[in-house]
């Protein structure tokens, strides 16, 4: 237990453990300082990424509680600009949906302003946080995947579709000949 977390009072160790287990669970943490948002820009903030989903949430921390929630979760972060001025993080189960949901509050409100990013354990300056935010999400590699599989199996089933047409066409002009010739014969 470092010195700080040994005088801590229980507030802030409930805090602290929140958070370790909030970083624990989630692959992605982006870094923002939000000096100048209001209140109201702030809870629009959470909103969007509540309406993100995947478990993506936005968070005000102070910085002490944040820096040994980091380093008692494993990760060390060198760079000291991190723990300068006011930060939050947003959080998410995939590194791309925090980092899209703060770039697109961000074009909205020049106060927010990006410090980092870590991601699987790494650590990337403010300047990676728009680079993931500009990959596609889990869910659009997949629906990408599926849309890939699923088109040449939907030519097959038309093939198979038209093969089958052609056939019973075929059988309905066999058996409309016979029924002429048949017909003829009386």
């Amino acid at each position: 237990m470092g010195e700080m977390e040994a005088k801590a009072g229980p507030a802030k160790k409930e805090a602290l453990r929140k958070l370790e287990q909030r970083i624990a669970e989630v692959d992605a943490v982006v870094f923002a300082d939000y000096r100048g948002l209001s209140v109201a820009e702030t809870n629009e903030l959470r909103g969007d990424f509540h309406k993100a989903g995947d478990g993506a949430q936005f968070l005000v921390v102070k910085n002490t509680i944040l820096r040994m929630a980091l380093e008692n979760r494993g990760f060390r972060i060198e760079d000291d600009s991190l723990f300068i001025g006011p930060t939050a993080i947003g959080v998410g189960a995939e590194p791309v949906t925090p980092a899209k949901t703060l770039n697109e509050f961000a074009k909205k409100h020049e106060k927010l302003v990006f410090k980092g990013v870590l991601v699987d354990g790494e650590f990337y300056g403010a300047e990676k946080v728009k680079d993931f935010a500009s990959m596609p999400t889990r869910e659009q590699l997949l629906q990408g995947i599926v849309a890939g599989v699923a088109a040449p199996l939907t030519g097959f089933v038309q093939v198979l579709n038209e093969t089958v047409r052609s056939f019973v066409g075929v059988l309905d002009a066999i058996i409309e000949k016979k029924k002429r010739e048949e017909g003829g014969a009386d």
